[in-house]
């Protein structure tokens, strides 16, 4: 490991944290984030550019620059598979999602639930965002800690704690104008780490031997056609993967507040559908470069000998963490300068996970929980420090939940499980909405609850060894069960008073 830092690295280290910082706390001096409105949205004036970077930023975390080459190491390119349906995902939800979030301009899309079945099935929703969003940033707040707690040997409490400190600072000063602004510098510093980590590995074991000993593994295969453990059990089955790659990416770009709250901040419609497409087709090359990655770390590791790689039980055999395989060819392969370079580029795949979703945590508490229930109209600028105030306490369970899944499974797979159980009836209820003229406010609870209830029970079931069930399906179950109770009771009619800003049930 790597105690500490070359003076060349820790400029280069210094530097980012410069430009990060300065670059969020520039939109925090604006006298217009002084309201509400604008520390959410942004005014509505943010350019389409700048939100594709950053919904890119996000969706390629940590889970991304770190555990994917893990995959890539142990596995193969199935990962792919899940980006046929995810960019079918996101042309659905460009036509059915975005057009009805854009129509009365909501800060939170969990107002749309209000306006078309009445708050309950906003606050439990926004509840339900909560707790999605917290143990999935958690779960890339994590990895993002163990990687650098694997390059430096830094103590893990505290390289948790400095992530969030750090993220903290510019976004709880400047809004979400901070954030994606903040995310597109950090995905130009960890895109521009990937590419130098190819160059690197081609230096060391050249690009023909990599493709050659990736065909032979098996690990250059992306499409497995056919399900080779059976219909439920193979997760890496092509007809799987692109399903879930679709349900999956519906909830997180269409029901999750932390991708959508930048959506909302393009000047109109038109511009937000352009970003949610073209990140689709960003995000597949960008995955596939961080695969390739993984296994010419492999190739690498084949050649001179797995001796002294970071190792992990599985059962009762000992075998390679492949999670910690790239920090670790950081900590010990690296030349002074690229080391900098890499942990910039961790750096950046983390803060811009995190950062946007402190925002969305602290503004959908604000928006769907905290102004329904006050009695009285507060004051716009505190309403922006209120704001900030929940954005610190939901830093602190961030880095509480992180601490608590530092010893969790294989962390890409992991990220996923995670955020499916609530994804299952979020996604559900919203479809109930979107795509039928059914469904009430109470009925919603019922639906939300016994779809989330499912997934939880068939995970649990199944990681446990109980029941052979490849990991997507309890989620994929879950969707469906939310959806078709949902649909089961006749609509209430909701009337709504816009000058009271109230909703009434006949």
């Amino acid at each position: 490991m790597t105690d500490s830092l070359g003076w060349f690295d820790l400029l280069i280290v210094l530097s980012y944290f410069a430009v990060v910082i300065a670059v969020g706390l520039r939109f925090g001096r604006n006298s217009e984030e002084k309201n509400l409105h604008n520390y959410i949205s942004g005014g509505r004036r943010v350019p389409w550019v700048a939100v594709l970077g950053s919904l890119v930023a996000t969706e390629i975390s940590a889970a991304t620059f770190l555990a994917t080459p893990g995959v890539g190491y142990s596995e193969n390119m199935g990962f792919l598979q899940m980006g046929v349906g995810s960019i079918l995902a996101r042309i659905f939800i460009a036509i059915f999602f975005l057009g009805a979030f854009y129509q009365l301009r909501y800060l939170s899309i969990y107002q749309y639930l209000a306006d078309r079945f009445g708050g309950g099935s906003q606050r439990t929703a926004a509840v339900f965002f909560l707790l999605s969003r917290l143990m999935a940033s958690a779960v890339r707040l994590m990895i993002a800690a163990t990687g650098l707690h694997v390059i430096l040997g830094f103590p893990f409490f505290w390289t948790v704690a400095g992530f969030a400190i750090l993220c903290l600072i510019y976004a709880g000063w400047g809004g979400i104008k901070a954030v994606i602004w903040t995310d597109c510098v950090q995905g130009i510093v960890f895109l521009t780490a990937a590419v130098v980590m190819v160059g690197v590995l081609q230096a060391h074991v050249g690009w023909g031997d990599i493709l050659l000993t990736g065909a032979e593994t098996g690990r250059l295969e992306i499409f497995q056609w056919r399900p080779g453990e059976g219909v439920l059990m193979d997760a890496n089955w092509f007809f799987l993967m692109a399903l879930f790659g679709f349900v999956n990416t519906l909830a997180m770009m269409g029901t999750d507040h932390d991708f959508t709250q930048r959506v909302l901040t393009c000047k109109n419609v038109r511009e937000a559908r352009r970003g949610v497409v073209l990140s689709g087709f960003i995000a597949i090359p960008v995955a596939t470069l961080f695969l390739l990655i993984g296994i010419g770390l492999f190739v690498y590791y084949q050649q001179i000998g797995e001796a002294g790689l970071p190792m992990k039980m599985i059962g009762d055999e000992s075998v390679v963490d492949s999670d910690k395989v790239f920090p670790h060819f950081i900590a010990t392969a690296l030349p002074n300068g690229l080391v900098g370079l890499m942990l910039c580029g961790v750096l950046a795949a983390a803060m811009s996970s995190l950062d946007s979703a402190m925002a969305a945590l602290s503004s959908s508490v604000v928006v769907d929980l905290f102004k329904p229930l006050s009695k009285k109209g507060i004051d716009p600028s505190r309403q922006v420090w209120i704001a900030r105030g929940f954005m610190l306490v939901v830093t602190v369970f961030l880095v509480g939940v992180a601490l608590l899944l530092q010893h969790g499974g294989q962390f890409i797979w992991l990220a996923f499980k995670v955020a499916g159980v609530t994804y299952s009836g979020l996604l559900g209820v919203f479809l109930v909405g979107l795509l039928t003229k059914r469904g009430n406010d109470c009925w919603n609870l019922v639906a939300m609850f016994s779809g989330c209830g499912c997934t939880l029970i068939l995970l649990l079931l199944a990681e446990n060894g109980v029941i052979p069930l490849a990991w997507q399906w309890p989620m994929l179950v879950g969707v469906s069960l939310t959806f078709l109770l949902g649909i089961l009771p006749k609509p209430r009619q909701v009337i709504v008073d816009s000058s009271a800003e109230t909703l009434k049930l006949n």
